[in-house]
């Protein structure tokens, strides 16, 4: 069954058959509760990416001039969002080892079935996980950004945009945070 990012929010019936076929080929199975290790592990990386975008101003311009590692930073922020989404999945009893499943299950269930993250939520994640609308968005997009961030040689990774994922980002993890504890 193909990923159709823009169906997901948009048609509740395409998201419950892609959901099921992800349980059938096993990208979605049960699991135990361990969801509080994915927000710690979201929270770590947030923490050591805001801390790698701050050094660029300090150690990094001294020691490494000339040098800048701004797609480490878009990556790290990507796996943050990332595990706050495998927390979201695993509070449900799930895991998943697919970025498209894990993306059809949150939506799902915290969008479709339950109401609970907004539209602009999913948009998010869509967009820095690997789909395409507001908040699933952002998670989709941070995605693509650490895609090109990781296997792409383009230098356009600057400090605006990681700074712009920083702020994403951390709203982010602190909005599901609070939400799951």
């Amino acid at each position: 069954m193909k990923f159709e990012p823009n169906k997901l929010i948009k048609d509740k019936k395409y998201c419950e058959e892609l959901f099921k076929y992800y349980i059938k080929i096993k990208a979605i199975r049960k699991t135990s509760l361990e969801y509080k290790k994915h927000i710690k592990k979201a929270v770590s990386n947030l923490e050591f990416a805001n801390y790698l975008l701050e050094e660029h101003e300090h150690s990094i311009k001294e020691k490494l001039p000339n040098r800048t590692y701004y797609d480490w930073c878009i990556t790290i922020y990507y796996y943050s969002i990332y595990h706050t989404s495998l927390a979201l999945l695993e509070k449900l009893g799930y895991k998943s080892n697919s970025h498209f499943a894990t993306l059809t299950a949150v939506t799902l269930f915290y969008y479709h079935k339950n109401d609970i993250l907004k539209e602009e939520d999913i948009n998010f994640l869509i967009e820095k996980i690997n789909l395409k609308e507001k908040d699933i968005s952002f998670v989709i997009e941070s995605k693509d950004l650490r895609e090109r961030a990781c296997y792409g040689v383009d230098e356009t990774f600057n400090k605006s945009l990681a700074k712009h994922l920083q702020v994403q980002t951390a709203d982010f993890v602190n909005k599901i945070k609070d939400l799951i504890e």
